[in-house]
């Protein structure tokens, strides 16, 4: 008996030993098997806390991007019937996506709020594959990561990690895929750099993973307008997208969300309309920027109605927000005889200009500290910095606390490009020369502040109609036209009139007057803008007008065709 017991006893003891030793070989198999979401919860829990709340509060609190967010819509580039696909389908998508959008559209806002849901999601499912969130993981980084390195090398020092840093060479989780967002492409203001990041990412679209494989990521990439030459160095590889405007049913939704109630948004939207301000802000900073300065208090001090007075009047207040450390400065350089005194009472009154110094620097890829400090040594009685030896770092502390910079690794970056590129446009505005403002519209990296240019100037586009014989006019009227979110471009009789003249300059083909990279810009332009339904019908309209000449209405009806045969060629290959 007792020998039967010893038995049994041994059996549960050894029969519990094993059950322990099979929990214990289950548990590092799963630790094992889910070692890809430990590696990766460092960067989702950076990118769940990812939002863009601008520093300025007017006063009051600002709910957080992933509260007042409106979902996006985009246009297929070549689509013949212009019908939008919501923004989150591209993301869940086969291949790359190039996603352009005009200035203040939320190019990057999308970035950052979709990398913060995906991460959240992540988060939540705690590496239960059940439980993990459909499609791929994103990643994001700057265009301009790309100019001196590979994307690999890029990503992995834009994330570092706890131990070994982000490789995305390798799967981040099983049977799924790397989405890797590049942000801001024309922000690389370089021709020559902005050409080897072009180059860098088609030939990521190009190459294979080793032994042939499928490489274990798709790239989005966001931009503003590119020239044609830029889009065929990404080709096919890209499929490109206009980020649409906002719908008035957009407009409407982010007051509900911004607003505590609902009569309050309604007021904010009587307000917007009084302002004269209903078209604009179906650009997303445009509406964020109303939202700011309705809630805050500011909406009665707008020196008159429409776009330029109000974000003149938000810019001031930044400004306004960040005297004291101007104030400071001032007061460093009294104290400094015998030209302290001189500097600083040149200094106090040319608060604007220093910041608008700074951000002509920042728009053209320069330092913005360096090119105060070089500023204000031409122009102050004596030179700041020979009187206060730190006059460079009071020179950053002014346009930080401007709430329009912010500290990057290299130099201080843009938090709002279009409002720094709003102050670049200042000088231009004040001194309206519309020979250079036709030349800066031709420019890749100076269009969009002479876009502000002209919005802050209020000038009547139509000075341009007697520019649109020549192709630089004609193709500045079409940038102009482009960039309807940031200025007024002029009444419909206007737009046909200079869809006519580009539809002129390109049909003439490369060995027409125009030349060949005039009649490509051209093209792209008529491309661009056909992708807006009011400017699709202007086009259908010039085609069957009699009294337009019969080359600009075959013209029109030429590229119609063209338009739907490269649509029919980018499916295809697709």
């Amino acid at each position: 008996m007792d020998l039967e017991i010893g038995n049994q006893v041994a059996g549960v003891v050894s029969g519990a030993l094993a059950l322990a030793t099979a929990v214990v070989a289950v548990r590092r198999h799963t630790r094992g098997r889910r070692g890809w979401w430990t590696s990766l919860r460092p960067v989702w829990q950076r990118e769940a806390d990812a939002g863009i709340v601008h520093p300025r509060r007017f006063g009051g609190y600002v709910k957080p991007l992933s509260e007042v967010y409106v979902p996006r819509r985009a246009v297929p580039r070549l689509a013949p019937s212009g019908d939008g696909v919501d923004v989150a389908d591209l993301l869940t998508g086969a291949g790359n996506v190039l996603l352009i959008g005009e200035p203040g559209s939320g190019k990057t806002a999308l970035v950052r709020y979709e990398s913060a849901r995906s991460a959240r999601r992540w988060l939540a499912g705690r590496g239960r594959r059940r439980r993990s969130p459909a499609g791929p993981v994103l990643v994001s980084l700057p265009a301009a990561a790309l100019v001196h390195q590979p994307l690999p090398a890029a990503l992995a020092e834009a994330y570092p990690g706890e131990g070994a840093p982000l490789d995305v060479e390798q799967a981040p989780a099983p049977g799924r895929r790397w989405l890797v967002c590049v942000d801001a492409l024309d922000a690389v203001a370089d021709p020559d750099e902005r050409a080897v990041v072009l180059n860098r990412l088609a030939e990521l679209a190009r190459s294979p993973g080793p032994a042939g494989t499928p490489r274990p990521w798709r790239v989005l990439v966001t931009t503003r307008h590119l020239a044609e030459d830029e889009l065929a160095v990404l080709g096919d590889g890209y499929p490109a997208y206009h980020l649409a405007h906002f719908t008035d049913a957009d407009v409407a939704l982010l007051a509900a969300r911004w607003f505590p109630d609902g009569a309050t948004a309604r007021q904010f939207l009587d307000w917007t309309r009084a302002q004269r301000i209903t078209e604009p802000v179906h650009n997303p900073l445009t509406a964020t920027v109303a939202a700011l300065v309705w809630e805050g208090g500011q909406a009665d001090a707008a020196t008159g109605p429409g776009p330029a007075a109000l974000l003149d009047e938000f810019v001031r207040a930044l400004l306004r927000g960040g005297r004291a450390s101007l104030d400071t400065a001032c007061e460093a350089l009294r104290r400094r005889p015998p030209d302290g005194g001189s500097v600083a009472a040149w200094l106090d009154t040319r608060h604007t200009d220093l910041v608008e110094v700074a951000a002509t620097a920042a728009v053209a890829g320069g330092d913005p500290v360096a090119a105060v400090v070089d500023w204000s040594a031409a122009h102050a009685p004596a030179p700041p910095a020979a009187v206060l030896p730190d006059w460079p770092v009071h020179v950053r502390r002014i346009l930080l606390a401007t709430d329009l910079f912010r500290a990057d690794r290299h130099a201080l970056a843009s938090v709002w490009p279009s409002l720094v590129e709003y102050l670049a446009a200042g000088p231009l505005a004040r001194d309206w020369r519309p020979d250079e403002w036709v030349t800066l519209m031709n420019t890749s990296s100076a269009r969009f502040v002479a876009l502000q240019a002209i919005s802050r100037a209020a000038v009547a586009p139509a000075f341009l109609r007697a520019r649109l014989a020549e192709p630089d006019g004609a193709i500045a009227a079409g940038h102009l036209l482009a960039g309807r979110g940031t200025t007024g471009a002029g009444t419909p009789s206007f737009r046909a009139d200079v869809l006519a003249a580009l539809l002129t300059h390109w049909s003439g083909g490369p060995d027409g007057p125009a030349g060949r990279d005039a009649a490509r810009e051209c093209f792209s332009l008529l491309t661009t803008l056909a992708a807006d339904r009011a400017d699709r019908d202007l086009l259908h309209q010039i085609a069957t007008d009699p009294q337009r000449p019969g080359d600009v209405r075959r013209a029109a009806a030429l590229f119609f065709a063209v338009r739907t045969r490269n649509a029919h060629r980018a499916r295809a290959g697709g």
